[in-house]
């Protein structure tokens, strides 16, 4: 991204104005108040981003094609392919799990590689194309857990080696290198500098002041392309999505989502998430089963894992939105430091929020290789549905959640 002079951006996370200047190669422009990163030198960004993305591309359809992980059991051999995990899903009867994981692992993945490869490409776009396109990657950018599903099958190669021997083939490795080539392309992509491609990003009349908030200037950032708008614009001239100064009636959509949240995490713990059958005798184990079945298997690591992603992840997420919501709503005394604090409490926890849908993955990839019928046989539970819920309800509660009411004044909120 080339930056000219009188260059502004306003903070989405802590609502300053910031002039930027000329930013060197390999370095990125953060904000002095929050530290949050606002802009980085994307010379050659295009056809780098490009190359990753098609690289990312020709790996999962690869890796789709074949069996990329077998077992055999009892001197059965039974292998899968990705492609088989959500249909033996649905064939169980758990068709919501089934659709989540097409579309976290699969479909929004490859639909933002597939804009990437568009956007970077030569090919003559129109400036509402490439609008509806960078609006379409922004959504699905937040559900899209290809790292996350490659992380779950790592995990539940521990567990699959108590019921027989495991095998990967050369499919398994093309998946890891769609991991790869997906995150360095996500890396590597800007879509600031595609949006500024179809307009500049500063729509107000007035000459902006660096050093103060965009509320004291009457001004007000654009959720969606991150253009400054002044206050009195509905909607952003750039990406015609609507806007406001300040998502303050989100707050109550966070809350009532962390409730919600909560209810639901007491059956996803109460229930179990996987149904062992040996030899006809069915058994059931909840989440704290399997942490403590490879607790006392030795299995010291996967169990804090899936522990920490399982149980610690999501109650620390709903205690700290809730924290969030109370600092934004009824902290009166707020200093730099508190703010700074609790900003980057809410960066940790958009980080790691999906992360909780490891424990998902690995259900789906046991339930689907241990398939003996007349010996032994894995299936999901209804607790994994409650599970999943939590995940997703706490992702959403998270995404409501506007983190510049962290750092306005009481006298300035409205």
């Amino acid at each position: 991204m080339n930056i000219n002079k009188n260059h502004y951006v306003l903070c989405s996370q802590c609502d300053l104005v910031v002039e930027l200047t000329n930013i060197d190669l390999g370095h990125k422009a953060v904000c002095p108040r929050c530290n949050t990163a606002l802009g980085k030198n994307n010379i050659d960004m295009k056809p780098k981003a490009f190359i990753y993305a098609i690289c990312s591309l020709i790996m999962i359809i690869v890796a789709c094609k074949f069996i990329f992980i077998d077992i055999r059991l009892v001197g059965n051999f039974n292998g899968v392919s990705i492609l088989d995990i959500p249909e033996i899903l649905f064939y169980d009867k758990y068709s919501y799990i089934s659709a989540l994981f097409i579309l976290f692992v699969l479909f929004f993945p490859i639909f933002n590689l597939s804009i990437i490869v568009i956007l970077c490409s030569k090919l003559s776009l129109s400036k509402y194309r490439k609008r509806d396109l960078l609006i379409v990657y922004e959504r699905f950018q937040h559900w899209c857990m290809p790292e996350i599903f490659l992380t779950g099958i790592l995990v539940s190669f521990v567990k699959l080696m108590s019921y027989g021997n495991i095998g990967i083939t050369s499919t398994f490795w093309a998946f890891c290198l769609f991991v790869f080539f997906y995150i360095k392309a996500l890396i590597i992509f800007s879509p600031e500098a595609i949006w500024n491609e179809i307009h500049k990003n500063n729509f107000s009349g007035n000459s902006l002041v660096a050093g103060r908030t965009g509320i004291c200037q009457n001004l007000k950032l654009c959720e969606c392309c991150h253009a400054i708008l002044p206050a009195d614009y509905v909607k952003c001239p750039r990406c015609k999505q609507k806007s406001e100064m300040r998502q303050r009636s989100q707050i109550q959509w966070t809350i009532a989502l962390l409730v919600t949240s909560l209810i639901i995490y007491i059956p996803a713990n109460v229930f179990g998430i996987m149904i062992t059958v040996v030899f006809g005798s069915p058994s059931t184990s909840t989440i704290m089963d399997g942490v403590i079945y490879m607790w006392q298997s030795g299995d010291i690591p996967v169990a804090l894992v899936i522990f920490s992603a399982s149980v610690v992840i999501p109650i620390l997420k709903i205690i700290s939105l809730s924290w969030l919501c109370y600092f934004a709503l009824a902290a009166r005394r707020k200093n730099t430091h508190n703010c700074l604090r609790m900003k980057k409490l809410y960066i940790v926890v958009e980080f790691i929020g999906k992360w909780s849908m490891i424990d998902i993955f690995v259900v789906s990839v046991v339930c689907s290789l241990v398939r003996n019928q007349q010996m032994m046989g894995v299936y999901p539970d209804i607790g994994v549905v409650f599970f999943a819920t939590v995940v997703i309800v706490t992702m959403i509660a998270s995404q409501k959640f506007d983190p510049r009411l962290i750092w306005d004044k009481p006298k300035i909120r409205k």
